[in-house]
């Protein structure tokens, strides 16, 4: 897993020459370490279509990237460094970005959790943003990811202007776990990488927002040596050419050549999957840190469990359900749960839809400011199967996410299965050790319940793994204490 070049993008600029003129922007240390306060989000999407883009020339120039598609969004938050897992491994870290994730292994894609560092350098004239490294966690397979940059890769150079140039030396090291000590992928890779801020311009973004923005042109030459379990080793020397096109409120485009020969204005080809984009960094309403929905037992319909770590003017949520996933979402009769204004303090919420449908149902939460703004959850799909000789059997193999979450010291994990089968149900700490094991043994299908009791455990992030009949399925739930 990498995280793929321009993803996270954070750049400054600042007016040439002293000229005031369009797309001249200034962005210096404060602002980057503004937009990254605890709490703000950025939600990055890949056009995995396009493959041709219009770069605009030199100078002062416009861009049109309001055609970009919306695929594969990946939401990266910024969280409190000395909250994360992996803090010890990074003593100079200033800043850290947490996000859910799939890396590819063993031939499948694979849920993971990660954290990336920086260090937000402000003690020298010329100061940078550095990418110290990364660390992720896939339970599933008791796998981990690590991957350091040696020196720090320089992401930025603060301020930035209009004409200016840095360049970022560093070896970039990966290696992949699992099942705790097998070595499944390891790579080094030795980037040489240069930058040219070296135009500017208003850009207008998919939605129709237009945005005073830089172009760098970043040209990075790469030497890899990449080994993975079972194959022969490969060495490769590539050179590669991006474009990351960024503005003062964060919002970003990055795109990579698809050949670094071509030239630098107009209409060029872009590799395919590797462009990217944002809006901007945004601070969330709430922090929205669990939603799941579950089937109650015996025929009582749908349960809906979700939890915030912290909510900023939330008037309150409306339970909405829809018969896909995209489709239309209509307020369930008597669905709507007030929310708590402006807290710190952790909230936990609960909603029983009693007239659920058969069949397959999503659910979303609308969350709503005491503005009148409103948000919307990703929707939790369940299925309810006819009731049959009475009993209300579960439809599917389920496992639904535990409440409340946050918890100290105890939670409740409700879960499914639609026959009588063997079953286990193991809580995992972050490196993928053993910290639980709930349940172990024959079950009759049905909903069950089970309660974790964390007093012997520290805080922090776990993971639960519910195996049944051939299937599994992996949550995340976290211990405050």
């Amino acid at each position: 897993m990498k995280t793929p070049a321009g993803m996270l993008v954070f750049a400054c600029a600042m007016t040439f020459m002293g000229a005031t003129a369009l797309g001249q922007i200034t962005i210096n240390a404060a602002d980057v370490s503004n937009a990254f306060a605890v709490g703000h989000l950025i939600a990055t999407k890949v056009d995995t279509v396009a493959t041709s883009l219009n770069i605009g020339a030199h100078g002062p120039t416009s861009w049109d990237f309001s055609s970009l598609r919306s695929d594969s969004p990946q939401t990266f938050t910024s969280v409190a460094v000395a909250g994360t897992p992996y803090a010890g491994q990074f003593p100079s870290a200033t800043h850290a970005l947490q996000t859910t994730l799939n890396v590819n292994a063993l031939g499948q894609s694979i849920a993971a959790t990660g954290d990336i560092y920086f260090q937000l350098s402000t003690f020298q004239i010329s100061k940078h943003l550095l990418n110290l490294g990364e660390r992720a966690t896939a339970p599933t397979i008791s796998g981990s990811l690590t991957a350091n940059n040696t020196p720090a890769d320089v992401y930025y150079g603060l301020p930035l202007a209009y004409g200016t140039t840095w360049a970022s030396t560093y070896f970039d090291t990966t290696d992949i776990l699992i099942l705790t000590s097998i070595l499944y992928l390891s790579s080094g890779e030795r980037h040489n990488a240069s930058y040219t801020v070296d135009a500017y311009g208003p850009m207008t973004l998919p939605g129709g927002s237009v945005h005073d923005a830089l172009r760098i042109r970043k040209t990075d030459s790469v030497a890899t040596y990449l080994s993975v379990l079972g194959q022969s080793p490969v060495f490769s020397i590539s050179k590669y050419v991006y474009y990351i096109f960024i503005a003062k409120d964060l919002a970003s485009v990055n795109v990579r050549a698809a050949d670094p020969l071509q030239p630098d204005t107009g209409t060029i080809q872009i590799s395919r999957k590797y462009a990217s984009w944002n809006d901007q960094m945004v601070a969330l309403p709430i922090q929205l840190v669990s939603f799941g929905a579950s089937l109650a037992p015996a025929g009582g319909g749908v349960d809906l469990r979700w939890s915030t770590l912290s909510e900023v003017n939330n008037y309150g949520f409306e339970v909405q359900r829809g018969l896909s996933a995209g489709g239309d979402f209509a307020t369930v009769p008597g669905g709507f749960i007030p929310g708590h204004g402006t807290t710190t303090v952790p909230q936990n919420y609960a909603f029983d839809d009693k007239g659920a449908p058969t069949g397959t149902s999503y659910y979303r939460l609308k969350q709503i400011d005491l503005d009148g703004a409103v948000h919307f959850s990703e929707p939790a799909q369940v299925d309810v199967s006819p009731a049959g000789t009475g009993q209300n059997l579960p439809a599917v193999f389920s496992l639904a996410q535990n409440f409340p979450n946050p918890f100290n010291p105890e939670t409740v994990i409700r879960y499914s299965i639609p026959a009588r089968a063997r079953v286990t149900l193991t809580v995992y700490n972050v490196i993928g050790e053993a910290v639980a094991v709930l349940v172990d043994g024959e079950q009759e299908g049905g909903f069950h319940d089970v309660r974790f009791d964390g007093s012997s455990l520290a805080s922090g992030v776990y993971f639960y793994r519910l195996q049944s009949a051939g299937l599994e399925q992996t949550k995340k739930l976290s211990l405050l204490k």
